[in-house]
């Protein structure tokens, strides 16, 4: 099956042929790969099931650093995705929030910890079933959703999900006002 989505600009490090293998790889957690190809041409992003090929941990900015409540530079968001875990993440721009790739079945185990407001791992355990807004492959800048590390470069490896939600509870601690002072 032929894509028809328009040519990416070539980032540093491009391998021919990884991007059209990332897209493919993506595709097959689409319900219907020929609708989601549409999704991308006409909007930028389609709507793909997590915990087929992969779960996806959403994180929003908040769980990130008080420094990123408000953060609209993409070098520190990249930087900041880079030092949770790297893999192949993207970023909602409208709702503020990261979304890393991790291995599927990882909701299965990922902890409900109260720590990380608002982080949460979006699986295919039932009962449930995720649609998640996944960005076309060449989106690599800002609007809307778009890759912060593109999986065409040497990144497209699945976060991993311990070292993931440790730098998060890391950054939660950070965050966390200190104790008040006991006499």
């Amino acid at each position: 099956m032929t894509l028809n989505v328009p040519p990416a600009p070539t980032p540093r490090g491009h391998v021919p042929g990884r991007r059209e293998r990332a897209e493919k790889w993506l595709l097959k957690a689409a319900k219907s790969q020929e609708d989601a190809v549409v999704e991308w041409t006409e909007q930028g992003v389609a709507l793909l099931t997590a915990g087929r090929e992969w779960d996806v941990v959403r994180a929003p900015y908040t769980a990130l650093g008080p420094d990123l409540e408000r953060c609209t530079d993409v070098q520190g968001l990249r930087r900041h995705a880079e030092e949770l875990g790297g893999g192949a993440v993207w970023c909602d721009r409208y709702r503020r929030c990261l979304y890393f790739l991790v291995p599927p079945g990882t909701d299965r185990g990922w902890p409900q910890d109260r720590r990380l407001a608002g982080v949460e791992c979006l699986g295919g355990t039932p009962p449930y079933i995720h649609y998640v807004g996944v960005p076309r492959v060449d989106r690599i800048e800002p609007c809307g959703f778009f890759w912060l590390a593109p999986l065409d470069s040497a990144s497209q490896v699945l976060a991993d999900p311990r070292r993931l939600y440790e730098a998060l509870l890391a950054r939660a601690g950070a965050s966390q006002p200190p104790p008040p002072n006991t006499p």
